[in-house]
């Protein structure tokens, strides 16, 4: 067991596979619970294209004693939601409701998980939905130059494929491979259960253990998880066309798995202060000061099988030359000069304030919790984070030696996505070298 600056963080093994960590806030008015699923369209054999986002859709048509309506019913008549996510990585069935009720979250999201209602009726009919979720996707162009961006940087893994899957693969799905693989991935297989608020961790065990379906709670119930190992980062610099009236930027460098924690945090640092607040260098200089775009911003993650450091923006074609130039100028003076003290310093301090802020919120705890976990089996507490960020450890020298590291922009993947013209095409391939893919263009592109 684990101290955390409230109680203690409860890390039991239920069963084989079956992991149950709790942070007990005593002072918490709810309760959020998770089950965290290591599946994804990162982690999809070939056959089983977007099943692990079909499953989540289908544990919603009613569980247990409990059709679709009664599920929702159930939550919300307590105040509480209850809701799902499906990522490359991780699929999430999750609940919030008021503390009392804590055992009826546990309840609901474990027949979800392990009895759920599957039907070839409602599978059928969920393909029309999960087809129109996909085309949505299309039509958004922000959110289709990010799959486009993923197709290129992993491909021929399974990480460049969309979460949801293709159309194609919904409407060709049969529902034996759905409850095949709902029966492997996720009834057999390992699952991470977290919970954070005023809960009694012993007790909420118990309610787990009196819900694990008996044959799940044996020695030989868990079903061994499908591995495709790490995916090797392609550095390619792309244009696509799209319908649309701007040009998306994306950016990506690749960051090994297996950093060490206090470089995680320096590299946090290092993006919170180049791009992720309206006081980031980014954010001042091309959107404030110039004009050259609505939003800015630049992102790190890290999961078991990959890392990534990226910058995102959108332009008008007629801004992009100057918008390229803007960029690349900040990109270069990144890597060449670092950061300044004053701007590490303040980065720091944001980044520990939205910390100690995010930590009175179960959900955040929870969701930290799970993440955690998944990536290296850990769950480091908010008062050994807090330690890292003020011990010295997150300071101007080691966030810019990292930055110098890893962040050459000569050597990052790059996206320009949407209305591609002649002009725009002269400017991407001048600035950023980047050759334009008739193949894979939705078409437009106009005269920018």
């Amino acid at each position: 067991m684990l101290r955390d600056d409230t109680g203690i963080i409860y890390d039991r093994e239920l069963a084989p596979g079956f992991r149950l960590l709790a942070d007990e806030m005593p002072g918490a008015t709810g309760v959020a619970v998770g089950l965290w699923f290591p599946v994804g369209s990162a982690l999809e054999r070939d056959g089983e294209r977007g099943l692990s986002h079909f499953v989540e859709h289908m544990v919603f048509k009613g569980a247990g004693d409990r059709d679709a309506a009664e599920l929702s019913r159930a939550i919300d008549r307590v105040g509480g939601y209850l809701n799902a996510f499906t990522e490359r990585e991780a699929v999430c069935l999750h609940c919030l409701v008021p503390a009392r009720h804590a055992e009826l979250a546990v309840d609901i999201l474990m027949d979800m998980a392990y009895r759920p209602r599957l039907s070839s009726a409602e599978f059928e009919r969920e393909k029309d939905v999960i087809v129109n979720e996909i085309l949505a996707a299309e039509d958004d162009l922000e959110e289709a130059a990010q799959d486009e961006f993923f197709a290129m940087a992993y491909d021929g893994h399974p990480a460049a494929r969309r979460i949801a899957g293709e159309a194609g693969d919904i409407r060709e799905a049969a529902f034996s491979a759905l409850t095949g693989f709902h029966d492997e991935r996720f009834a057999r297989g390992p699952v991470t259960l977290t919970v954070a608020g005023a809960v009694d961790a012993e007790a909420l065990a118990e309610r787990v253990l009196a819900a694990l379906p008996p044959a799940r709670r044996a020695a030989g119930g868990l079903a061994e998880p499908w591995d495709p190992g790490k995916p090797p980062f392609v550095r390619g610099r792309r244009m696509v066309k799209a319908e649309g009236s701007q040009v998306y930027l994306f950016t990506g460098l690749p960051i090994e798995p297996t950093i060490p924690e206090d470089d995680f945090w320096r590299l946090s640092v290092a993006s919170m202060a180049y791009g992720e607040s309206m006081s980031s260098r980014l954010f001042m200089r091309l959107r404030e000061e110039r004009g050259l775009c609505y939003g800015i911003s630049s992102a790190f993650s890290l999961t078991k099988y990959a890392g990534l450091w990226g910058v995102s923006s959108s332009t008008t074609p007629a801004q992009l030359g100057r918008f390229s130039d803007a960029y690349l100028s900040e990109a270069r003076s990144l890597h060449r000069d670092g950061l300044s003290e004053t701007e590490v310093d303040e980065a720091r301090s944001r980044l520990r304030g939205m910390l100690e802020l995010a930590s009175e919120d179960p959900e955040f705890r929870m969701k930290r919790m799970a993440r955690q976990s998944m990536y290296d089996g850990g769950a480091e507490t908010v008062d050994e984070t807090m330690a890292r960020l003020d011990g010295g450890v997150v300071d101007p020298g080691s966030v810019n030696r990292i930055v110098k590291e890893r962040l050459d922009p000569d050597s990052e993947s790059v996206l320009l996505y949407g209305r591609i013209g002649a002009r725009a095409a002269k400017t991407g391939a001048a600035a950023f070298g980047a050759e334009l893919d008739e193949a894979r263009g939705a078409g437009g592109g106009g005269h920018g």
